[in-house]
Formats: C-alpha cells, structure tokens, sequence
C-alpha cells in the first residue's frame, strides 16, 4: 500500500468518526474558548510595559539552547521573580507545559519506579510516562481511597513511588483534594508532582496556585506552572530544589535539545508576573464572581444539560457524541459564541462536550445570551 493511501485511510476513518482535526480561525466571535482567563493575551498595558523593556535591547530572540548560547540574564532574572511569587527554592523554565510535563515524567522517575497518576491527567504526563522507564498505573479520579489501596498494594518491593495529579482539571474544570492527596503521599513516602497550569493566574492568593493556598509549598516535589494560559503567553516552569533543578538541566532532553524562549517571550512573562502580582488578587476575585454568575444562569437549564459541577472558569456541558456536539458548537458559533466541541477520544466516549471557559472580559450580557440560546 501507498504511503499516501494508508494515510489518506487513516484520516478517513477519523472522519468517519467524527473525530477529524482542523485549524480554524473564528474572528469576531465572543470569546467562550480560549485559556486566556485574566486578559492578558491581549492586553494593552502588558504589550507597552514589554515594549518599554524590549525597545533598548540588542537581542530579539533566541540564539541556541541554554546550555549553548541561548542562556540570558532575563532568564534567570524571571526564574528568580518566580521563586519569589510561587515561594520555592528553585526554578527551571521550559518552552511550554508539554516539554515540562515530558522531562519530569521521562528523567526523574526510573526503573523499578511506580507512578500512580490521576485518570483525567494531561496527555503530557501520559507521554512522559511512555518515554520513560518507570511503570505507571491509574487511580480513578480525585479518589482518595482508590489512591491509598493501590499505595497499600504497590508499595511493597518498588523503588521511588510517585503520584502525579492536577490542581485544577483542564477537562472537567474541578479541583483536586490536594491537602488529602499529600497527606497520603507523606504517609507512603510518596513523591508528590502537581501540575497547575490552569491553577496559574486562578487559584491561590494573587493566583499563585491550589499549592500556595493550601500552604504545602514543602510537601510537594515538583510543580508546573505554565505562561500560555492565565498569563497569556508561552512556557512554563518547573518549581521544586536546587536538586531537581540541577538534575533537569543534565537529563531532561528537550530541555537540553531545544532552543531557549526568545528574550520577547521573557519579558511578556516577566512584566505579566508584575502584574499578577499587583492586580492578581483583585482579578482572581473579579472573575470569581463571574464564575458565580454563570453557575447561576446555567443552573435554570439543567432539565435541558448535563451541566458538569465546576467552580472554577472551566465549565463543562455533556452532549454526548461527536456528531452531536459538534452539531451543536457550530450552531453556537454561526450564532456569535465561540464555543469549541471536546470529542472523543479526548474526552471518554459518552461525556463529549462543551467547554466553556470564563475570563474576565466576558460580560454577564455574554453570559445571559448564551444561555438564552442554548434554551431555546
């Protein structure tokens, strides 16, 4: 068979399925989509405070990896900035969640290792796993219980065993019991990974994260935060010791093989930060009440939904089946909502949705349309 044949088959099948990707712009719609939850993709000040710092410099982009020419005094003056906000020892940036979820995932953990990760974690820590040598197992989500039998059964005769989870789910918009969570992996000597990409900028005092609210800073071996959500930009950084730090830089391979953040991208990090730090708890609590709002104008369609409970600025709607909910996300769409389908297999077969996400420049007019559109 055809190179192109089997591929041109494959794709078929997706289509068939209702499955099939595709790169779309929607202009001029009312933003319902995106992870840009404070603003600050587009916002006006942050691009002026940038463009003040970036005008005197001789360099624009990047150059090499850090460890060839691409290090930078702006690097490790925003790995400072971020040590300070989110409270930890060290900090090592990486050019996006996904790379930072792949090196922790594929270097720290070895043979003879367990992680234990919740069923809803990002396709990053899957992956991770996957180029990794550790074994790896399942807990069902947010299930405390289910977590400690599998600890109990699995603790004997294995080396290092890690938990990975989520502070706030990217699917489902629900919080982890984290206090619980750690408590069982200081009972088992377990090390505790947190990713709180979409905790960033919404959670927490300033938006510092479900970690720093709950003060448990030191009962955590790593955590992500990621820039190309809340913070409306692009890379992460992994937080934990000089150790870590120190081991990442020698053995996670895309840091170590990829091309450092341009010096634009730190600065939109560096100055979104001082916002965040200014503004983070007034927006945090602004777009609380938005969330509010719309728990509250959704809570009346609930004959006609399955409304997934949430109190954070992802909000779910099961309409199950791919044809089904992507009937639906293009009428909302035609209608003015930029609204996306989330399909199988990303999401479970059966559970397909609407995912809708709140920021703070959504108006409660916005709100109450698309609710009056989706009633009728």
């Amino acid at each position: 068979m055809k190179l192109e044949q089997r591929l041109s088959e494959i794709l078929a099948n997706l289509k068939e399925k209702g499955a099939f990707r595709s790169l779309r712009q929607k202009e001029g719609l009312i933003d319902f989509c995106s992870n840009d939850y404070l603003g600050l993709a587009g916002s006006a000040e942050l691009r002026k405070l940038v463009a003040t710092r970036y005008q005197p410099l001789s360099q624009s982009g990047s150059s090499g990896s850090r460890l060839l020419s691409g290090n930078h005094l702006l690097m490790e003056e925003l790995e400072a900035q971020l040590c300070s906000f989110h409270e930890s020892e060290a900090a090592l940036l990486f050019n996006s969640g996904y790379d930072a979820n792949l090196s922790l995932l594929s270097s720290i953990p070895s043979r003879g290792d367990l992680i234990i990760y919740d069923s809803l974690v990002h396709a990053s820590i899957h992956d991770g796993m996957r180029m990794g040598k550790a074994e790896n197992i399942a807990f069902r989500h947010n299930d405390i219980e289910d977590l400690e039998s599998l600890l109990r059964q699995h603790s004997e005769g294995k080396g290092q065993i890690f938990i990975a989870i989520e502070s706030l789910y990217s699917m489902d918009g629900d919080i982890a019991p984290l206090a619980e969570i750690a408590a069982v992996c200081e009972r088992f000597g377990a090390a505790l990974l947190v990713d709180e990409a979409h905790a960033t900028g919404v959670l927490g005092h300033n938006g510092s994260g479900l970690v720093q609210a709950l003060g448990l800073q030191d009962k955590v071996f790593a955590r992500v935060h990621t820039f190309g959500k809340a913070i409306g930009g692009h890379g992460a950084v992994v937080l934990g010791s000089t150790l870590l730090r120190n081991y990442l830089i020698n053995f996670a391979r895309p840091f170590i093989f990829s091309t450092a953040l341009s010096i634009h991208s730190i600065l939109h990090i560096i100055e979104a930060y001082k916002l965040l730090t200014l503004n983070g708890e007034d927006w945090r609590q602004a777009l609380q009440k938005k969330v509010n709002f719309f728990n509250k104008t959704f809570s009346q369609t609930s004959d006609k939904f399955v409304v997934l409970p949430s109190t954070t600025p992802i909000q779910g709607i099961v309409v199950p089946g791919n044809e089904a909910v992507m009937a639906l996300s293009a009428q909302l769409q035609h209608a003015g909502f930029d609204v996306r389908p989330i399909r199988y297999p990303t999401v479970p077969k059966g559970t397909e949705r609407l995912r809708i996400c709140l920021h703070l420049f959504n108006t409660e007019a916005e709100m109450l349309s698309l609710a009056g559109f989706m009633m009728g």
